[in-house]
């Protein structure tokens, strides 16, 4: 556990699962900027530690993330040093997008601003019925974090994004659900069980060809090299999960992978 004035963020692993929780309940989850620098090393500690999915998720069940801690803004974020803000926003959803296994934001209540963006990392995002969306800046005057914004257009294309962006509105879970923003919505008691369904489902997957998967994807979106991908493509021929899916197809067996 990584603790800030506050806030923290904090994993757990229970099995071949890990979660990253954004705790700063007194201030709705709010990432203030230790959160966001501590990201990075809370991804690379889950990743080594041979799990195979990542849930996201905010403390409590009344918010995801309600955005960065504006209290800082008048020290931390002004012209002059405004670069080491946003280059902590962009470590923290670099990291998560770059996660060589699958993310899942499991969101509750509100998710805005910075909390949208570290939604937006994930690959999968799903939602329960009471939470709400939303991408603020133009109401605090900043600009949204360019990263996130490319990844709002990528997931729900340019016209809702310029939408959410030019009228800062906020939506619900149905609208999110509609427009593309997240995959599945749940009453607030089932979310964490609908969340799990997808993580079983993950884990009996062969984590090479996961991993081969975002990295087809990250070149798609001009975020990895030709190289990147064949050298994924390769480790996929090379492993022993290939010939255990073969064998367990010809011997029509649910296979066993191990991730070697």
């Amino acid at each position: 556990m990584s603790e800030t004035t506050n806030g923290e963020i904090y994993t757990t692993k229970k099995g071949d699962v890990g979660w990253l929780t954004i705790a700063n309940p007194q201030n709705r989850n709010a990432m203030n900027l230790s959160m966001y620098k501590m990201v990075p090393s809370a991804i690379h500690e889950l990743v080594t530690s041979g799990i195979r999915v990542i849930i996201v998720k905010g403390e409590g069940d009344h918010a995801f993330g309600a955005g960065s801690d504006i209290s800082e803004f008048a020290a931390l974020r002004q012209k002059e040093n405004s670069h080491i803000y946003d280059k902590a926003e962009l470590e923290a959803h670099e990291a998560i997008e770059r996660a060589n296994v699958p993310t899942i934001a499991m969101i509750q209540g509100a998710c805005r601003g910075g909390g949208l963006a570290i939604a937006l990392a994930c690959d999968l995002r799903y939602a329960s019925e009471d939470a709400s969306f939303a991408a603020p800046p133009a109401k605090l005057g900043i600009a949204f974090p360019h990263a996130a914004l490319e990844s709002l257009v990528a997931t729900v294309g340019a016209a809702h994004a310029n939408y959410l962006l030019l009228t800062a509105s906020t939506i619900g879970s149905d609208e999110a659900y509609r427009i593309g923003l997240v995959h599945g919505v749940s009453d607030k008691y089932q979310l964490e069980q609908a969340v799990n369904s997808i993580t079983d489902k993950i884990c009996g997957l062969a984590p090479q060809s996961l991993s081969a998967a975002k990295t087809s994807l990250a070149y798609i979106a001009g975020k990895a090299s030709p190289e990147d991908v064949e050298s994924a493509k390769d480790g996929c021929y090379n492993s022993n999960d290939y010939q255990e899916g073969i064998a367990a197809f010809l011997e029509k067996r649910t296979p066993n992978f191990d991730g070697t």
